[in-house]
């Protein structure tokens, strides 16, 4: 093989092995954000089949549903005139200051307004002292397709847990819920660090060939920016792809 394809081939590699590196380093610091909902797609879990596991109804027009489903089996339902109900997720701890991306999909017919997808935030790890709410409003309409809906918002001072809360009060509709999601909002600073990363990886890889192919090409110092393209490339294709492999389980 020509020294140039060498060296294209080992930056590839490199790319990747760089991408790894930043996984490793996300996992190890705890950075790698996943869905604090437990069963975000309501499906029956250890618990058997009378409620989905890690949620709880409350109100006559909770419902868990097989009529309609987005992932799974099955979805929540929130069927009422006039009255309240919602469906309920454990509590799942939170950071106060950090911004969270609350969504989820929805179904059906709202007639009369008061139906939310809302976020609680609680000042212990339990959700036993109440601090707030952060409200997605689900709007008046009928649609027969799946639409997300959600928003971002910051955790308030003091906050340690959180809980969502799908619910109608004082409502009148019928609308189905599937694939919840809180998650922490991704920052600047990930890319930047992981940025670094790629960048010391690539200066580290550059000493290292150095004295294998100097004196197989016209002008060693083009060893530095060869290949640069296709390992940066590898990098963020790779660290993408594996970042949210991992996340999403």
């Amino acid at each position: 093989m020509k020294p140039l394809q060498t060296v294209y081939g080992l930056r590839l590699a490199l790319g990747v092995i760089a991408a790894l590196i930043c996984i490793g380093y996300g996992l190890a610091t705890g950075t790698i954000y996943k869905n604090s909902i437990l069963n975000a797609s309501v499906e029956a879990g250890e618990t058997g089949a009378v409620t989905p596991q890690y949620w709880s109804p409350s109100g006559l027009g909770a419902v868990w549903s097989t009529a309609h489903s987005r992932t799974g089996s099955r979805s929540l339902r929130v069927n009422v005139t006039s009255a309240s109900a919602e469906w309920k997720s454990d509590v799942a701890v939170a950071q106060e200051g950090s911004a969270y991306q609350i969504s989820g999909f929805f179904t059906g017919d709202v007639t009369v307004d008061q139906f939310s997808l809302t976020v609680k935030w609680f000042s212990d790890l339990e959700g036993l002292y109440f601090l707030d709410e952060s409200n997605v409003p689900i709007p008046v309409g009928n649609s027969s397709l799946w639409a997300r809906l959600g928003g971002v918002f910051a955790a308030p001072a003091r906050t340690k847990s959180c809980e969502l809360v799908f619910r109608a009060v004082n409502g009148s509709g019928d609308i189905y819920g599937d694939d919840f999601e809180v998650r922490q909002t991704e920052s600047l600073t990930k890319l930047m660090n992981g940025m670094s990363i790629a960048i010391i990886v690539y200066i580290v890889s550059y000493y290292i060939m150095k004295p294998r192919f100097a004196s197989k090409v016209d002008k060693p110092r083009r060893i530095f920016t060869m290949g640069i393209g296709i390992y940066f490339l590898a990098w963020l294709v790779f660290w993408v792809l594996l970042y949210t492999m991992i996340a999403g389980i």
